[in-house]
C-alpha cells in the first residue's frame, strides 16, 4: 500500500489545525436571540471510543404534547482535522428553535490523532446511537435528519451509505453545505485568487486525513465514485458557493442524484466562497438556514 511521504510542514500545520477554535461572530450574532435551552454534552460510544456530543434542545414553547421532537446531527466541516464542533452552534440554534428539534454536534475524532475512515465509522455509530436513544433522552430517534457542513456534509453522505450497507432505514432528508466528496483530487480550482480552498489546502487535507493513497477511491473516502450512491440517499439539499473551489463537485452530487431519482435540490449563492455559510454577507447565513429549515420541515 502507498503510503504519503513525509511532509513536516503539513503534519505541523495539522496539528496546529487541529486546536483552531472557530466561533464566527456574525453567523453567531445573527442567531443569539434564538431561544433555545443552553447547551449540554453527552458522551456517545463508538467503535473507536466514546465521542464527545453536544446537545441543543428547543424549549417547550411551541411543542406538540406528547410528541418528541425530531433528532438533527449536524457535522461541522475543518477538513477532517479541526474538531470544533461549536462553529455550528449558529445554525443548531437557528434549526432547534425553528423545527422543535433536539440538535446534536458530535465532536469527531480527526487528523493528526486519527486517519481515514475513524470519523466515518464514528459518525455512523452516533447516528446508530441516537436511533436507538430517543427514548431515553427524549427525542423520536425515527426521525432523524443530517445536515453537514464540508468535511461534514461528506460524513453525512458516509452516514447514509452506512446505513444502506447495513439495510437500515435512511434519514427522512439531508442537507449537504459545500459538501466535500473526493479526496483523491488536489487540482481544483477558483476564479477566486484567493479562494478559500487553495491547492495547498486540497494537499494538506488528503495527506493529513488520508495518508494511504490506494484507500482514496474507496466509496466512503470518495462518495463520488460510490456507483451505488443514489440507493443510499433520501430527499438531498445541496448548498454551494459560486466561487467555492468544491463547487464543482456539489453540482455533480446533485445532478447525479436527481438524474437517479433522488429528490433532489441544489442552490448556488452567487458570488460567495466556500465559507459562506458563517461569514458576511449576513444575508446569505440567514437564506442558507431558512432554506434548510424548509427543506427539513417539508419531510417531517
Amino acid at each position: 500500500m502507498t503510503r504519503r511521504p513525509l511532509n513536516p510542514l503539513y503534519w505541523l500545520l495539522a496539528q496546529i489545525g487541529s486546536r483552531v477554535q472557530s466561533n464566527p461572530q456574525v453567523a453567531n450574532e445573527l442567531t443569539a436571540a434564538v431561544a433555545v435551552m443552553a447547551p449540554t454534552t453527552l458522551s456517545v460510544p463508538t467503535r473507536h471510543g466514546h465521542v464527545r456530543v453536544l446537545v441543543l434542545r428547543p424549549t417547550q414553547q411551541g411543542a406538540n404534547p406528547g410528541t418528541r421532537s425530531p433528532i438533527i446531527m449536524q457535522l461541522h466541516g475543518g477538513g477532517f482535522v479541526n474538531r470544533h464542533p461549536e462553529q455550528d452552534l449558529h445554525l443548531a440554534r437557528y434549526l432547534a428553535a425553528s423545527l422543535h428539534a433536539v440538535v446534536v454536534l458530535p465532536d469527531y475524532d480527526t487528523a493528526p490523532k486519527v486517519r481515514y475512515p475513524v470519523a466515518e465509522e464514528e459518525a455512523f455509530d452516533v447516528a446508530r446511537w441516537l436511533r436507538r436513544s430517543g427514548q431515553e433522552h427524549g427525542w423520536d430517534g425515527d426521525r432523524l435528519l443530517l445536515s453537514g457542513v464540508s468535511a461534514g456534509a461528506k460524513l453525512a453522505i458516509n452516514v447514509c451509505q452506512q446505513l444502506h450497507d447495513a439495510s437500515e432505514a435512511a434519514p427522512l432528508a439531508v442537507a449537504l453545505t459545500v459538501p466535500f466528496t473526493d479526496p483523491t483530487r488536489t487540482d481544483r480550482t477558483s476564479s477566486n485568487p484567493k479562494a478559500v480552498i487553495s491547492p495547498f489546502v486540497q494537499r494538506w487535507v488528503a495527506w493529513a486525513y488520508f495518508p494511504d493513497i490506494e484507500r482514496r477511491r474507496e466509496k466512503l473516502a470518495a462518495p463520488r465514485y460510490d456507483p451505488t450512491l443514489a440507493d443510499a440517499m433520501p430527499p438531498t439539499l445541496v448548498q454551494t458557493g459560486e466561487l467555492d473551489t468544491l463547487a464543482a463537485e456539489g453540482a455533480e452530487l446533485a445532478k447525479t442524484l436527481a438524474a437517479a431519482g433522488v429528490e433532489t435540490k441544489h442552490r448556488v449563492y452567487p458570488r460567495a466562497d466556500h465559507d459562506f455559510y458563517s461569514r458576511e454577507p449576513v444575508d446569505n447565513v440567514r437564506n442558507l438556514l431558512i432554506e434548510i429549515t424548509k427543506f427539513f420541515r417539508a419531510r417531517l
